[in-house]
């Protein structure tokens, strides 16, 4: 009976509270708490996260919209070997940013994800999966070098492949680096395995598997395992598939995931464009130039100038050497930013992946 007595009342409660919303007039909610009937407004939205980063091996900031409190909070790595549940959390003065403080430091090239819950003082609730690497406590600096953006096939197969060929101004491992383009996204970007790699080597990262020889990450010293087409003696490596890549007007840059920041970015782009194909294209060209990564515009305008780009054409850095030796003789922090813009790439004649890059520059 004392049930059927707390059903009815419920259903009372709740009759009223939407025969309130409705003669209200106002756009107004309503939700049943332990302490009764409370009216909150409709347009009431849940907390959103601003950003997220490592800030070290033990250390992850999550900064939202709104002061919040976290709770169900988990860490666990990609190949279910570590859990961490419960993890501290430190909040800023307004409460919008948390400090995840870690039990276990991570470790360099694992991949882990951050759950739980956020909670406003509204009682509005978001719960959120963050997936991030291990900090990398030696990042390599890595720096564009030559993109190609055309692909040929022969009787339907994947002959030759869009590359992306980057260059190291500073030794160390690549763990949490990646290569964004504009055209794919963030969901296809790529990842750097986790590679020790040397001050001066080339590095050509195949944007597809092509179908003659042996398409074979070279995560070692040896640099002579992979034999498909467009390999060379320098360190190759491959992104699985056969769909289409990089697009003849793109942006690309390379990011450091753990800092969360832009290390590098080339923009290019047909003549007479008045404005990027892609919404990816104009968040990153936009986030390129705010950050002062690329200088003198975000616009295709702006961008170099790709007519006529080819399978043996591509868009290629101009001072490379000279940059090299301005980073070996200055002792730059890992938030240095190196600036780029038109004057420093150009259409050359002539693909030079793994290989330094043809001088020879293209006149239509």
């Amino acid at each position: 009976m004392e049930l059927k007595n707390c059903l009815r009342a419920a259903f009372t409660a709740g009759v009223l509270c939407m025969m309130t919303v409705f003669t209200a007039g106002v756009p107004l909610a309503c939700r049943l708490t332990e302490e009764g009937i409370e009216i909150v407004s409709a347009e009431m939205t849940v907390p959103k996260i601003l950003s997220f980063s490592v800030e070290d091996n033990s250390n992850l900031v999550m900064v939202c919209s709104s002061p919040v409190s976290v709770e169900r909070v988990k860490i666990k790595s990609e190949d279910g070997e570590y859990v961490e549940e419960n993890s501290a959390a430190d909040y800023s003065q307004n409460g919008t940013q948390v400090n995840f403080l870690l039990k276990e430091p991570t470790k360099v090239g694992v991949n882990y994800v951050l759950t739980g819950l956020i909670k406003d003082s509204g009682g509005n609730e978001l719960s959120f999966s963050l997936p991030f690497s291990g900090f990398n406590e030696n990042p390599a600096r890595l720096v564009l070098s030559e993109v190609r953006s055309k692909h040929s096939t022969s009787k339907g197969v994947l002959k030759k492949c869009e590359f992306v060929e980057v260059y190291v101004l500073k030794g160390g491992s690549t763990a949490g680096l990646e290569i964004v383009t504009g055209s794919d996204g963030e969901a296809k970007k790529y990842v750097f395995p986790d590679i020790n790699v040397k001050t001066g080597e080339f590095i050509t990262v195949h944007f597809r598997t092509v179908s003659d020889g042996d398409c074979i990450d070279e995560l070692g010293t040896d640099l002579e395992l992979s034999t498909g087409t467009d390999s060379s003696s320098a360190r190759d490596l491959w992104v699985e598939g056969t769909e289409s890549r990089i697009s003849d007007s793109d942006v690309v840059v390379i990011r450091d995931s753990c800092r969360n920041l832009i290390l590098d970015s080339v923009l290019f782009s047909a003549s007479g464009k008045q404005s990027w194909y892609y919404a990816g294209q104009k968040a990153l060209a936009l986030e390129a130039f705010e950050t002062g990564v690329w200088k003198g515009g975000w616009e295709p305008k702006d961008a170099v100038a790709a007519d006529g780009i080819s399978l043996t054409r591509t868009i290629s850095r101009l001072n490379l050497d000279s940059l090299a030796l301005e980073f070996s003789e200055q002792d730059f922090t890992e938030d240095f930013v190196l600036e780029s813009g038109v004057e420093d790439w150009a259409l050359v004649e002539g693909a030079t992946p793994g290989a330094e890059n043809s001088t020879k520059i293209y006149v239509k």
